[in-house]
């Protein structure tokens, strides 16, 4: 039996819980509101993103072992429409408001994605995201997915500098991708899906400075395109699963940045950074700032509408980094005492440089701290 995609794809733990797939319970009853699919070859993806559970050269038998964070099961795409479509006409309030399918780098993944979007459009009639890669998707292939009935595509970027980029997804880790590619691609898919229906996903704590990350969210925003944060979370097996995570502080501030650029409050060039490159004064006046932090909003998963992604970045005992739900009370005052810790930075790209080499040199795989 062929248990591939487009036959078969993997889904998001939580997706796999939602729809009765497997049992559990989610904590506080953050349930999905996304339905979380990712295409699955027997050889594996193609690409060596030394962050990532799929990477060529650390997947066994081809076998996706985590993606941000989670296990993610394979499952026939047929009962998933299948379970989808039951939650969805059965009227209830708690159901997924869309569908989310994701590419891996494979030369059967553009077709294989449209077929799938396809699929989903003609039997469920709810909004389709595309997580796609601009390395094997062109324009026209863009096009084709938003005429097939996608209503948003994003683009994993993940790193917020080009040599960050090229050490861990490009020439420095022997995979294919391409920053330049990757930019513009990005301009390609504003120009096929519009303004606001295009997001870029970033990933906090790569080796980025802070102020590394709040100019890549305004190039994003000047293009049209939405940031999607993620905080680092070491993955086993890979390359990165001794790295450190970055501090809560540190996250605080680019959620914090992201919220006040992407709502057009604040930009880049008005912000202020200490010599370590960190957010030191947001561009806003203080009375601004205070009620936007109040609001809780720059604190929830940011996504597309309806992605709340629940406890992708930390497991459900810690203080969520990403909230699967808008942040109250207690909440707002544990995080206003994170956004203004100025650790010292030990998460650089030196740091980096420093860990990668004594990777390189078996020296290291599993503790190393900056």
């Amino acid at each position: 039996m062929n248990f591939e995609s487009p036959q078969f794809v993997r889904i998001s733990k939580a997706s796999d819980l939602f729809l009765g797939f497997s049992k559990g319970r989610f904590y506080r009853n953050a349930f999905p509101f996304t339905i979380n699919l990712l295409l699955h070859f027997s050889d594996g993806c193609k690409a060596n993103c030394l962050y990532c559970g799929q990477a060529r050269d650390i997947a066994i038998s081809a076998m996706c072992k985590t993606l941000i964070r989670v296990d993610w099961p394979l499952r026939p795409l047929e009962e998933v429409v299948e379970k989808i479509s039951h939650v969805v006409s059965s009227g209830v309030s708690l159901r997924p408001y869309r569908v989310c399918i994701s590419d891996i780098e494979h030369p059967k993944a553009v077709s294989t994605v449209k077929e799938i979007v396809r699929i989903l459009w003609s039997r469920l009639g709810i909004p389709i995201s595309a997580l796609i890669s601009p390395t094997q998707f062109s324009k026209r292939d863009m096009e084709e997915l938003r005429n097939s009935g996608v209503e948003r595509i994003g683009i994993a970027l993940d790193c917020a500098a080009k040599e960050l980029f090229d050490m861990l997804r490009g020439s420095g880790a022997k995979s294919p991708h391409k920053w330049e590619r990757y930019i513009e691609g990005m301009k390609d898919a504003v120009e096929v899906m519009g303004y606001g229906k295009v997001g870029v996903h970033l990933i906090v704590g790569l080796g980025e400075s802070e102020e590394d990350a709040v100019k890549l969210i305004q190039m994003a925003h000047d293009m049209g395109v939405e940031t999607h944060l993620f905080s680092f979370y070491p993955e086993h097996g890979t390359i990165l699963e001794g790295w450190v995570r970055p501090p809560i502080s540190q996250y605080r501030r680019i959620q914090l940045a992201r919220y006040l650029i992407n709502n057009n409050l604040s930009r880049c060039e008005w912000m202020k950074f200490d010599s370590m490159k960190r957010i030191v004064d947001f561009g806003v006046s203080r009375q601004e700032l205070e009620d936007v932090i109040e609001s809780g909003l720059p604190f929830v998963t940011a996504g597309c509408p309806g992605c709340n992604r629940p406890y992708a970045n930390e497991r459900p005992s810690e203080f969520p980094r990403n909230f699967p739900y808008i942040p109250r009370g207690r909440e707002i005052e544990v995080i206003k005492k994170q956004l203004f810790i100025y650790l010292p930075v030990k998460n650089d790209i030196n740091s980096l440089r420093e860990y990668l080499n004594r990777v390189n040199r078996n020296e290291v795989r599993k503790s190393f701290i900056p």
